[in-house]
């Protein structure tokens, strides 16, 4: 009896206990939940339902080309394939296969394949889609929605390269991820997902990759100035006697001139004066300073729609490689007023550029005219071909030849080389990426705990 009686009260203590502590079981609950969610994986947020993609690194099985999706097949990939030489010597006797590069542009996304044999070099294919930082980045972040979209392309452009016979690959990023605050995120989860490495250059490799296609295909003069007019970035080399002297960059160009300047499709006369008080502003910072050159060379795709559009309003022969300046002034005062008839103009021969064409004249023409050039010189060599150069030269140094067999291997070794190049290693890119998998490194489970603290503390004084 005795001990029923003790039992009974045992068990009314604890219900005493327990209905004292309610509040303080549901908060312990609550957090529970907080920390669950805190542990997912970052590509776990950055998926969404509409798209999963995925590849099984096992998968062999041959898809016939019309498994890739013809979007990626945009007006601009005929129109590029024209800018480029269709062969040219190779000094490297001992590199050969196909080579497929990726350049993740702010513009555009653009995919090479080179044919590499007999000591000589043939682009085969030259593909480009609008890249998604135009249309998916929100407060200097990729959003997830974005990540899937490039996921996708990417992944096209894996298969297209498959189906081409590509042997070695390497994906490189510009400005385009080098200043986006979520580079680590999205860089992780393009590896996760597809087994892909996107290196993400520094301004000063950008400007060595431009410089070293130029000199091989296009430079006519000794001494000058060679610049790569991006979306998000300008790389100006200056060079003497076709060597780079000095390479800088402006951390501006066509595509952040337009978000950050221009309220409508084309910019006012208001607009275009920031503009170019931005890029003079940038320009006296660095390290070229100003002076006079008889020629300037011109490379990247703002540069390149230019002289598409410089002959598609004849004002120049599709055969011309350099004009004088002045055509630039003439062309922007054909296309500068917003009216439809100048917005067609622009997207007849590039409508991936309607908003982003006019910043980037105006960009050029201020850097032609603090640099007093009399000759803008339009060239064929792309970054993409600088990127080839530096990766058969360290093929050559291996002192063996790419298995064509091999493609995982080779493309794999390919990515190891360019290492130092980037400015982010996979394993920084995953720490980051994880670090909402870190109860302590999350900013909202602190605060959480702080609160629990607070009540806890609250609760003790009133009891």
């Amino acid at each position: 009896m005795v001990i029923l009686i003790l039992k009974c009260l045992y068990v009314s203590y604890l219900y005493n206990i327990i209905m004292q502590l309610r509040k303080f079981i549901i908060l312990l609950i609550f957090l529970l939940f907080i920390l669950t969610i805190s542990s997912v994986d970052a590509k776990d947020l950055n998926t969404t339902d509409s798209v999963m993609l995925s590849r099984d690194s096992n998968q062999t099985e041959i898809l016939d080309s019309s498994h890739v999706n013809q979007s990626i097949f945009s007006s601009d990939a005929t129109n590029a394939s024209e800018a480029f030489s269709s062969s040219y010597s190779l000094q490297n006797d001992k590199a050969e296969g196909v080579y497929g590069i990726v350049d993740f542009g702010t513009n555009v996304l653009t995919l090479n394949i080179y044919d590499v044999n007999n000591n000589e070099i043939t682009k085969i294919l030259v593909m480009s889609e609008t890249s998604v930082i135009s249309n998916y980045t929100q407060d200097n972040r990729l959003t997830p929605q974005g990540i899937e979209k490039l996921i996708f392309q990417l992944e096209n452009y894996s298969e297209i390269m498959r189906l081409n016979g590509v042997t070695n690959e390497y994906i490189f990023a510009t400005s385009s991820l080098r200043n986006l605050d979520n580079r680590y995120e999205v860089v992780v989860a393009v590896k996760d997902r597809l087994g892909i490495y996107i290196n993400v250059i520094s301004e000063e490799k950008e400007a060595e990759f431009g410089f070293r296609a130029v000199r091989e295909m296009d430079l006519t003069t000794d001494n000058g100035l060679l610049i790569d007019l991006g979306g998000g970035s300008c790389e100006i080399t200056y060079f003497i006697n076709k060597t780079s002297i000095t390479d800088d960059a402006i951390p501006f160009g066509s595509n952040s001139a337009y978000k950050q300047y221009v309220s409508g499709t084309f910019p006012n006369e208001t607009e275009r004066l920031e503009i170019k008080n931005r890029t003079l502003d940038e320009l006296k910072k660095l390290a070229i300073k100003y002076s006079s050159y008889d020629d300037l060379f011109g490379n990247g795709g703002t540069v390149y729609t230019i002289k598409l559009m410089l002959i598609s309003l004849g004002f120049i022969d599709k055969n011309e490689s350099f004009v004088p300046v002045s055509k630039l002034d003439e062309l922007l005062d054909n296309i500068k007023d917003d009216t439809e008839e100048n917005r067609q103009k622009i997207i007849d021969v590039a409508p991936n550029r309607l908003y982003t064409l006019i910043p980037g004249i105006i960009i050029l023409k201020t850097i032609l005219e603090y640099y007093n050039v009399k000759y803008l010189h339009f060239c064929s060599g792309q970054i993409t071909d600088g990127v080839l150069y530096e990766l058969l030269e360290n093929e050559s140094s291996k002192d063996k030849p790419v298995d064509p067999s091999s493609r995982n291997e080779s493309s794999k070794d390919k990515q190891n080389d360019f290492n130092s190049s980037s400015n982010i290693s996979y394993e920084k890119a995953l720490a980051s990426s994880k670090l909402i998998s870190n109860p302590t490194g999350n900013p909202i489970v602190v605060l959480i705990l702080v609160f629990f603290s607070i009540f806890v503390s609250c609760y003790k004084r009133k009891s």
